[in-house]
């Protein structure tokens, strides 16, 4: 039986060279579908597809390989791994678990798919740790945030003027944060890695269209962060626009 989520993954094959045929993917997911994907967050039938479009624009080539398993209430749940080679020439891949809610249409309404492995080891930090926050539950969270943050990690924000030590006072931050108003999207725009640190830029959209954007640096120890420092603009200077 073919799920809407292999559906998925076969447009996503198909697009090699024509980022058109994303289009197929506005009969798959709900109007204000949910996509968490390597840490972004992007909600709207129409952003998600922008969202793809833009992905598939930085590549010549890619393929899929993934396995999907159909829970008794109708859940999907499986494996993805993708290769392929980016607009400069490179090899690339990448893999993770995949998890899809189907609203009662049959259409995909949220679509999770986190990064476990990948060539771009810059990349695959900044998943886990921007994966870390998007997770409700503090004792998932925290059981999440053993494998991402040294146990000391030290967080640093501007606005407001916040440093938090330590993962367990770093979870309980988290929690407070997602109280706040939720943002409609969250994409990295860019990342640098140097050494033992990342640089890397984010852009947030909120509910009636204002925007911000931000950059932040991790400072690794091995495979674990153990500082992360935000620069961000604050509240007056965020732009209003609808993307």
């Amino acid at each position: 039986m073919t799920t809407p989520l292999d559906r998925y993954f076969e447009i996503l094959d198909s697009a090699d060279g024509d980022i058109r045929v994303l289009d197929a993917l506005r009969g798959l997911f709900a109007e204000n579908v949910l996509l968490l994907h390597g840490g972004e967050l992007v909600r709207g039938r129409e952003r998600v597809i922008t969202f793809h479009r833009r992905k598939a624009a930085g590549r010549k080539a890619i393929e899929h390989s993934w396995a999907v398993a159909v829970n008794a209430d109708g859940y999907l749940t499986g494996k993805w791994r993708e290769t392929g080679v980016d607009l400069h020439g490179g090899r690339f891949s990448a893999s993770g678990d995949v998890a899809a809610a189907l609203d009662a249409d049959g259409r995909i309404a949220q679509l999770d798919l986190t990064l476990t492995g990948a060539s771009d080891r810059a990349r695959l930090l900044i998943a886990k740790h921007l994966q870390a926050w998007t997770i409700p539950d503090p004792a998932e969270r925290a059981e999440a945030m053993a494998d991402v943050y040294t146990e000391d990690v030290t967080f640093m924000e501007p606005e407001p003027d916040e440093v938090v030590v330590g993962r367990d006072a770093l979870n309980d931050y988290v929690g407070m944060v997602r109280q706040k108003t939720a943002p409609v999207s969250v994409t990295v725009e860019s990342h640098y890695p140097n050494r033992q640190f990342i640089h890397f830029r984010w852009d947030s959209v909120f509910p009636g269209g204002r925007t911000t954007i931000g950059w932040e640096v991790l400072h690794t120890n091995g495979d674990l962060i153990e500082r992360i420092v935000i620069f961000s603009p604050n509240d007056e200077s965020a732009t209003e626009s609808v993307r």
